[in-house]
């Protein structure tokens, strides 16, 4: 089976070509906010430098956020266009995930995915597994219990890397750059690896907006 991904929720984008859960090809661009203006000529390149056309592709992933509203916005109709011209199912994964799944799990450490919100929060999973957006003063309150023993995960580890390294300790931003961001490599696998229950069809998937989700479960409240 031969799945094509594409994550667009932040600045960084990244395209993977996987066969049966190995990685074919795959491509990272640190490119700013550009999705727009190389997404269609990138997946073009994937596919003619690994001597595949659109044809061969069984199954499409993408990236639903949080995030880049205009990111996610672009992978997912790219996706959306694709799908709908091949009549081919489509995996849509939140990237919390797509970042918890990047890391490999540590005997005695916290692992914790968190993307940068803005206005001074951050986007994680909270205890019953709903993604919320939260300040992030109370993002290190939560979690002082673990400090010295905690990892943070995603470009939040970056946005508050000071803060994080005081309150947190030392190894709790630890990782390289490259790894806050989520990689469509990963997002393959996981699209490979779950059910064929999870597919959808193009006109089902949809953005994750967070903070949309939080407004109108204030009003029922």
């Amino acid at each position: 089976m031969k799945i094509l991904a594409i994550e667009t929720s932040g600045k960084t984008f990244s395209l993977s070509l996987n066969e049966n859960d190995v990685s074919i090809a795959s491509f990272y661009y640190n490119c700013g906010y550009m999705h727009s203006e190389v997404i269609f000529s990138l997946v073009e390149k994937l596919l003619n430098d690994t001597g595949n056309t659109f044809n061969d592709i069984d199954k499409f992933a993408v990236s639903t956020g949080p995030g880049s509203f205009t990111g996610i916005r672009i992978g997912m109709t790219a996706v959306k266009i694709f799908a709908q011209v091949l009549n081919k199912p489509v995996v849509a994964i939140d990237t919390l995930s797509i970042l918890e799944n990047s890391c490999i799990k540590i005997k005695g450490i916290k692992i914790i995915a968190a993307i940068d919100a803005l206005r001074n929060e951050v986007y994680i999973r909270s205890a019953s597994g709903i993604i919320v957006n939260i300040d992030v003063d109370k993002f290190i309150n939560d979690f002082k219990k673990y400090k010295n023993k905690i990892l943070i995960i995603g470009n939040a580890a970056i946005s508050h890397k000071e803060k994080f390294h005081r309150k947190l300790g030392k190894y709790s931003i630890s990782l390289p750059y490259i790894a806050h961001m989520p990689q469509a490599h990963t997002l393959a696998s996981m699209a490979y690896q779950i059910s064929s229950y999870y597919n959808m069809s193009y006109t089902k998937i949809k953005p994750l907006y967070v903070r949309c989700l939080n407004i109108e479960e204030n009003k029922k409240m």
